[in-house]
């Protein structure tokens, strides 16, 4: 990573991190649920990955149980370490039941572990160019670029309206996410 690029990218993870701890709004969760029923084609029996919301993320659980009773199987992250990849284990009700290596809400590693279909993808800002800035780990850039090489995956990324920014900055290394689902809409990112 380019000093300028990891500068600029530290710099605007601080301000998104900052500001989206303002926000306060139980009734997005809902309705960025509904705005991925309506726009992202999901077929029945599929696995679909959430996360469990942590400092004010927008929280997937609502979407995650209308995909349930959809007929899709629910998948959590939990990391094993820096370095490691994400592994993907069932988590029914998009309840996470244990700790990760990182202290994070995960699954008990003893779950069954299961790729995901459709990636639910928590940030700290995007971009209408389907650029997503994340936490620094690189855990979802390694696991999309992973998903993608054995199959068809459909990443999505979910946030509050209020995180878009002009353009994240970028690296040949950063995944882009094919929708952004906010409480506001569904945007499709063309290729």
């Amino acid at each position: 990573m380019s000093a300028s690029v990891g500068e600029a990218k530290r710099a605007l993870r601080r301000h998104a991190l900052a500001q989206r701890r303002q926000f306060d709004n139980p009734e997005a969760a809902i309705a960025a649920a509904v705005r991925l029923l309506q726009a992202v084609d999901i077929v029945s029996g599929i696995a679909v990955a959430g996360y469990a919301a942590m400092r004010g993320e927008l929280d997937p659980r609502p979407a995650l149980l209308a995909l349930e009773a959809r007929g899709c199987r629910t998948v959590l992250p939990r990391t094993t370490g820096k370095g490691e990849p994400l592994r993907f284990l069932e988590a029914p009700g998009g309840l996470a039941e244990s700790v990760d290596a990182f202290g994070i809400a995960a699954p008990p590693a003893s779950a069954a572990e299961a790729d995901p279909d459709l990636l639910l993808v928590p940030l700290a800002a995007f971009d209408r160019r389907g650029y997503r800035l994340g936490y620094g780990g690189g855990f979802y850039d390694a696991a999309l670029t992973r998903l993608r090489a054995g199959g068809t995956v459909t990443a999505v990324g979910w946030a509050f309206a209020a995180q878009e920014v002009e353009a994240v900055p970028a690296e040949p290394h950063d995944a882009r996410l094919d929708w952004i689902v906010t409480e506001r809409e569904a945007i499709y990112i063309s290729a």
